[in-house]
């Protein structure tokens, strides 16, 4: 289970997407601690409740910005990849 949940981390470049999203909404205002950031947020993502709580979130900004059409996309995915890796920690 691991090996799979690396790769699948890996080859969805989920960690990178999740930091690119948390700093556009505004959640990450410093760009000063990027790899700080990304580490925890790679532990992190091996804790199902955090990844369900993370993808909630994303639901909510999702339903927020109805007009902007690719930012909405973008976290449509971005949900659909944290709903697929919880599958794996399951």
């Amino acid at each position: 289970m691991k090996k799979g949940f690396n790769a699948f981390i890996r080859s969805h470049n989920l960690v990178d997407r999740i930091y690119d999203m948390i700093f556009y909404l505004g959640i990450v205002k410093n760009n000063k601690n990027k790899e700080v950031i990304k580490r925890f947020l790679r532990q992190r993502l091996e804790d199902v409740a955090y990844v369900e709580s993370l993808a909630q979130y994303f639901e909510k900004r999702k339903l927020k910005y109805k007009n902007n059409i690719e930012l909405r996309y973008n976290l449509q995915e971005l949900i659909y990849d944290l709903d697929y890796l919880k599958q794996y920690l399951l």
